[in-house]
C-alpha cells in the first residue's frame, strides 16, 4: 500500500543525476559496444537467479465482462554488452511455455543504441505470439542512441507493437479492454491527452517509469505496469536499494493507491554493472480478473 509518500532528493533531477545519465549514455553508446562478445559476466548470474513471480490482481474499474487475463511483464531486458542471446533465449521460451494472453515489455529493451538487437531478434520473437500480441513501451535507454524510429522499426520486424502515447481496444473472451502505453518519462515526450484521445483511459497501462503511478491514478488507470527501477540492483539484505530510481520508493512488487494498482518488476537484465545482488533477475506472471462484489 502506498500514500504519495517520497524522497525529499529527487532522483531524476539535479546536476548530479543529469552527469550521471551522461556518462550512463557515453559508455553505453561507445564504450560497450567494444566488448560485445568479450565480456559475459552477467550470464552466469541471470542463469541460476532468474524467476518468475506470479501476483493474481482484480482491480477497480477493470471490466466485469472479461475473462481472466493472463499477462507477461518483462522489462529491462538491456540486449547488449552483458547478455547473452542464447541465454535470452532459453528465458523466453521457458516463459511462452506458460501461455500467456498477452506479452507487456516495459521498456529499456537495449542498453544503448537500436542496434543493440541485432543478434537478439530471433531470441526475442517468440514474445509475439501471445494470443493478443506482445506490446512495448519506451524506456530512458530506448533514447541514448538518438534512434527510438529505428527500435520500433526492428521490433516490429517481430510482431511486437510500441505503443507511444497510444492504446488500442484488445478483445479477450466476451469482452473487450483497453491497452495504452506512455512515453519514458525521463527522456520521451509523455502525452495523457493523446493516450486518452481515441479510447479513453486505458484498463492496462505500460509505463516504464513507475513514478507515473500518480498521475495514472489520477487519471482512472485501473492498473500500471513497470520496469526502470531494477529493484535497486544492488541491496542488501532487509535494506533499501544503494540507488533508488523511483522518487515514490516504488521499487519492485505491488502497489495500491486509492482505487488504482502498479506492478514494478525487477527487470531481466543489468546496466552499470555485470551484476546483481539482492534484487535477483525476473518476469512477472500476472493474472487479472474482474471484481466480485458480494452482496449484503
Amino acid at each position: 500500500m502506498t500514500g504519495r509518500e517520497h524522497r525529499w532528493l529527487d532522483p531524476n533531477k539535479g546536476v548530479f543525476k543529469v552527469f550521471e545519465r551522461q556518462i550512463d549514455r557515453l559508455v553505453s553508446r561507445f564504450v560497450y559496444p567494444h566488448l560485445l562478445g568479450l565480456w559475459h559476466p552477467y550470464n552466469w548470474l541471470l542463469h541460476r537467479r532468474f524467476s518468475l513471480a506470479e501476483i493474481s490482481l482484480s482491480p477497480e474499474g477493470w471490466p466485469r465482462d472479461i475473462a481472466r487475463l493472463k499477462v507477461l511483464l518483462l522489462s529491462d531486458i538491456h540486449t547488449g554488452i552483458f547478455l547473452k542471446p542464447e541465454i535470452l533465449s532459453g528465458i523466453v521460451a521457458s516463459l511462452m511455455e506458460l501461455q500467456p494472453d498477452l506479452v507487456a515489455v516495459a521498456g529499456d529493451a537495449v542498453t544503448g543504441r537500436a542496434s543493440d538487437l541485432d543478434g537478439y531478434l530471433p531470441a526475442l520473437a517468440p514474445l509475439s505470439r501471445a494470443p493478443l500480441g506482445g506490446w512495448y513501451c519506451h524506456g530512458n535507454h530506448d533514447y541514448f542512441g538518438g534512434d527510438p524510429a529505428e527500435l520500433r522499426k526492428r521490433l516490429s520486424s517481430i510482431g511486437i507493437t510500441t505503443l507511444r502515447n497510444e492504446s488500442v481496444v484488445l478483445a479477450h473472451g466476451d469482452g473487450r479492454f483497453v491497452l495504452g502505453g506512455i512515453d519514458d518519462r525521463i527522456l520521451g515526450k509523455p502525452d495523457w491527452d493523446r493516450l486518452a484521445s481515441k479510447h479513453g483511459p486505458p484498463h492496462l497501462l505500460l509505463a516504464h517509469h513507475p513514478d507515473f503511478f500518480y498521475e495514472a491514478e489520477g487519471r482512472g488507470v485501473p492498473l500500471t505496469l513497470s520496469g526502470h527501477t531494477h529493484g535497486g540492483q544492488i541491496r542488501f539484505r532487509n535494506g533499501p536499494p544503494l540507488v533508488r530510481q523511483s522518487r515514490f520508493c516504488l521499487d519492485e512488487g505491488a502497489y495500491a493507491h486509492n482505487s488504482s494498482l502498479l506492478v514494478v518488476s525487477r527487470g531481466l537484465g543489468s546496466v552499470g554493472l555485470p551484476w546483481r545482488y539482492g534484487a535477483d533477475p525476473e518476469a512477472v506472471m500476472i493474472r487479472i480478473g474482474p471484481r466480485t462484489h458480494k452482496r449484503a
